[in-house]
């Protein structure tokens, strides 16, 4: 079967699926746009017209979490996930809190980003919430080095290229410490600097971080 993603570096929805890929060891051309593919036909493939894309073969699967777990369906081996219903529960539990009640408001965050056209009271508002999710994040993780039991799980893959963010926008914001309340979530978020594949994403998103500065 051969596979091939349409990605973003600076995506977090796209780095969640690169992570699941070095995890597993899958062999994946990964596409970066824009540029890996003329705009119309990029269109004709996904009418989203959004990344991550993947192909399998002639199909096509758009939606980050919907390629994870399609990753993980196909490649069970090593585990991303876990039988027991429980920890199951937790791992969904925390992809859930980090995609609607963290990555929700810091998505409006980075529109806020230009102090030119910043809206003071708007940004206050989204940090608060931000917050707010990131607190419950912090309750319900593990005790551990990963998000959920001893070893990385697709809450893992979901939540540190979140965090990435979260540490990169807050300083740009006048917000140096988005985490000081959320003592779980940062030190978790240190630990994984260890993992290599976080470290890999990690990498990866800094250098398009960068770029992405220095185009602006």
């Amino acid at each position: 079967m051969t596979y091939a993603m349409y990605d973003s570096q600076l995506s977090p929805f796209a780095a969640r699926c690169r992570m699941v890929i070095y995890a597993k060891g899958l062999d994946v051309a990964i596409k970066d746009m824009p540029g890996a593919i003329p705009p119309e036909e990029f269109v004709s493939l996904t009418p989203m017209h959004k990344v991550p894309t993947l192909t399998v073969g002639d199909a096509v699967i758009p939606e980050s979490q919907v390629i994870c777990e399609f990753l993980e369906r196909e490649h069970p081996e090593p585990a991303l996930t876990s039988s027991d219903n429980l920890v199951q529960a937790q791992i969904e539990l925390a992809c859930r809190i980090c995609d609607l009640y963290v990555m929700g408001p810091l998505g409006q965050l980075f529109g806020q980003v230009n102090p030119q056209s910043r809206d003071d009271a708007r940004v206050e508002a989204l940090v608060g919430d931000l917050k707010k999710g990131l607190s419950w994040l912090d309750h319900y993780l593990g005790d551990g080095s990963y998000a959920i039991g001893n070893n990385m799980t697709l809450a893992d893959c979901t939540i540190v290229p979140v965090l990435f963010f979260v540490l990169q926008l807050g300083p740009m914001l006048g917000h140096d410490d988005l985490l000081g309340d959320s003592a779980k979530v940062s030190n978790y978020f240190k630990a994984m600097q260890s993992d290599e594949h976080a470290q890999r994403v990690i990498g990866e998103m800094g250098t398009a971080l960068k770029k992405w500065q220095q185009s602006q």
